[in-house]
């Protein structure tokens, strides 16, 4: 191998390290409706991190969860649920598909959550869509 191969051989060693080197992203895991809706949650509960919570949250609820400083007092005003620590579980899920691109689903987070040493259960009725294929939480639904 005389000096310009060598030369060569490195060269294209370099350049080959770098473009496989640079195409090895991983991609992260597609979070379902529910991992979304518990990601939610936790992060208003457990972590008390509004951030977190507002960036699984579609464009309009952020317009809202913005107006609350802190996670505790959101949980206090807007969603009338003080935890402690809490766990949680999703129960029924109801799934609408409004077109090709629209997706809907209004689900049911159970609540289980200790508050001054007395434990409390409750429930949140949210409804989620899809949006560039990404799960965001739309809206709390009320009872009537």
């Amino acid at each position: 191998m005389n000096k310009n191969n060598k030369r060569h051989f490195v060269l294209i060693f370099l350049l080959t390290t770098l473009l496989f080197g640079c195409n090895s992203e991983e991609k992260a895991p597609e979070l379902t409706d529910k991992k979304v809706a518990m990601a939610f949650f936790d992060a208003i509960y457990n972590s008390k991190d509004l951030k977190k919570a507002i960036s699984y949250s579609s464009a309009n609820l952020q317009k809202e969860l913005k107006k609350y400083k802190t996670a505790k007092h959101l949980s206090r005003r807007l969603l009338n649920m003080s935890f402690d620590s809490v766990k949680m579980e999703t129960a029924a899920a109801n799934t609408q598909i409004i077109d090709e691109f629209n997706v809907q689903v209004t689900m049911t987070i159970l609540f289980t959550g200790q508050r001054n040493g007395t434990t409390f259960k409750d429930y949140k009725k949210v409804k989620l869509i899809k949006k560039n294929n990404i799960w965001l939480v739309d809206k709390f639904i009320e009872d009537n």
